[in-house]
């Protein structure tokens, strides 16, 4: 989830679109963001698990985002990123279709989820930012990178 600030601070948010959902993170639990990796499929892993990936000598799983909310995956292409994100101390990679932009922006300026996202499990979603006139939907990051609900062991591993 992301930090609670105080109403007159801002943060950052890297914004970013998967299908026609255009989503925020918070910057302080983005590690990199990468062009590609090579990455290697996982034998009965989740459908989200797009694969693993060596980065720098170290193991990350890769998470295809629009498999997670449940919409169809699309083949890699030139305009896709993987944004790595710190989560309990380990690094996991986001397949997202493009990079929007960085936005700094007021707390106040972050508001409740609205009740018409209804294509979506709205616990992957924390608030929402009303940037000119579209609205980015702030992942929570500790229901989205959940591999089973039913699990007492949630942490991302292979």
């Amino acid at each position: 989830m992301m930090k609670k600030v105080k109403s007159d601070e801002a943060v950052e948010l890297s914004i970013f679109q998967v299908a026609e959902i255009i989503c925020a993170v918070d910057i302080t639990k983005i590690v990199e963001i990468i062009k590609h990796l090579d990455l290697t499929l996982v034998k009965n892993a989740p459908s989200f698990v797009r694969g693993v990936a060596s980065l720098r000598g170290e193991i990350i799983t890769v998470i295809d985002v629009r498999a997670k909310f449940g919409l169809e995956p699309i083949p890699l292409n030139e305009d896709m990123r993987i944004i790595v994100v710190n989560y309990q101390n380990e690094n996991t990679g986001l397949l997202v279709d493009k990079i929007i932009d960085v936005n700094r922006v007021e707390q106040n300026s972050i508001g409740p989820l609205t009740s018409n996202i209804n294509s979506v499990n709205k616990d992957y979603f924390s608030g929402i930012y009303t940037m000119e006139n579209d609205l980015s939907a702030i992942l929570n990051l500790d229901e989205l990178l959940v591999f089973d609900h039913k699990s007492s062991d949630n942490k991302v591993l292979v």
